[in-house]
């Protein structure tokens, strides 16, 4: 474990962000310090996780390219010759 202040011992300016840590904390039941930890964690994670703008562009120009190339209607089992 690190040294310095734990969350509790650090004063919050925002009582609106010490809400939030004390719920999530006993919601994981953890201290504050390490339900921030996780919730920043998490929050970086899902950021790095999700595609950018430029890979959202790319993949549809891929099916727009793509598009007609290959028959999408269904044919019902009883109709396949």
């Amino acid at each position: 474990m690190q040294g310095g202040p734990t969350m509790e011992e650090r004063t919050t300016r925002d009582e609106r962000l010490d809400d939030l840590a004390q719920t999530l904390a006993d919601m994981l039941g953890v201290d504050k310090t390490e339900a921030m930890r996780l919730a920043l964690q998490n929050e970086i994670e899902r950021l790095r996780s999700t595609p950018t703008i430029d890979d959202q562009i790319a993949t549809l120009r891929e099916t727009v390219k793509n598009y007609g190339r290959k028959s999408t209607r269904m044919v019902h089992p009883s109709k396949k010759r």
